[in-house]
């Protein structure tokens, strides 16, 4: 890759950028240096992008100099520090508010795009009812499906279907090559939406730490009339996670709460953390891998 943008890319730049690629750097180690790399200049080999914004959140003095160094070397390049005990919501609410293309794209550090997915994606918008949220196909390393959208109204429940990756709530089936289909999510490891669309739904709520702003912010979006699609051949790899079964329990139980309606609903919500905390424990102790999210 190039050092520094085409010329196209630069006379695109002088004007609106067409999407800005946001991608939270938090809390990565050594080991991590090769995945976020990947991840970074997979989001500028698409065509669409114009600049990258990467907010670095607690990471390893390792990990801080190379980010530093990639900045240094490309001008359509930002990276954003913000304090160390920022939450993953809060450090992507930052890295929007120094976005100055028309679209976002949210990306997790430990995806890698295959070339043509953002621009798909943006295609994918159409006519949609807006406020619309787009997302595509996430895969591991084997090719496996990974739960890059879910099916069904959202509600206190769904934190349950996501902790325990049930069938029929996770995402819908796969045919790869057609037009998006409107589901009720899609996650936030690779998602796009219109940065007019995210300042009206005010961002993500930074009282999610790490997991289930997604779901919240795709959930705020449908209550306000907008639309969510996901959009099978966009497509990245996902690498795979370290377990953090507490960290997703918050997120899961501040969703629930959130989102809960009836009697029953609240009932869950005011048990759903440790009850959470308990399944997603038993399911990585039995299954023996971490949570695929």
């Amino acid at each position: 890759m190039d050092k520094f943008p085409s010329p196209a890319r630069s006379a695109a730049t002088t004007l609106e950028p067409r999407v800005s690629a946001i991608v939270v750097a938090r809390k990565l180690r050594a080991a991590d240096a090769a995945k976020i790399d990947l991840c970074l200049r997979s989001a500028l080999a698409e065509a669409l992008t114009d600049e990258l914004i990467i907010v670095g959140v607690g990471n390893d003095a390792e990990i801080s100099s190379m980010l530093r160094a990639f900045q240094a070397d490309r001008r359509d390049v930002k990276l954003v520090p913000v304090a160390s005990g920022a939450s993953a919501a809060a450090a992507a609410n930052e890295g929007a508010k120094h976005a100055r293309g028309r679209w976002l794209l949210f990306l997790d550090p430990d995806v890698v795009l295959q070339r043509g997915a953002v621009t798909r994606l943006a295609a994918a918008a159409g006519n949609a009812r807006t406020p619309c949220i787009l997302g595509g196909r996430l895969t591991d390393l084997e090719g496996r499906d990974r739960a890059g959208a879910r099916r069904g109204a959202l509600n206190a429940f769904s934190a349950i279907a996501v902790a325990m990756e049930l069938p029929g709530a996770k995402r819908p089936r796969r045919r790869r090559g057609v037009s998006p289909t409107p589901v009720a999510a899609v996650s936030g490891a690779f998602m796009l939406m219109q940065r007019s669309d995210f300042a009206d739904l005010k961002g993500f709520d930074e009282a999610f730490v790490t997991d289930a702003a997604d779901l919240d912010l795709c959930r705020r979006a449908v209550d306000a009339g907008g639309s969510i699609l996901f959009h099978p051949a966009a497509a990245g790899v996902q690498f795979e996670r370290a377990a953090r079964s507490h960290a997703q329990a918050q997120g899961l139980a501040l969703f629930a709460s959130k989102s809960a309606k009836t009697h029953v609903e609240r009932a869950f919500a005011a048990v759903a953390r440790p009850a959470l905390t308990l399944l997603l424990a038993l399911k990585d102790f039995v299954v023996g891998r971490p949570p695929l999210r």
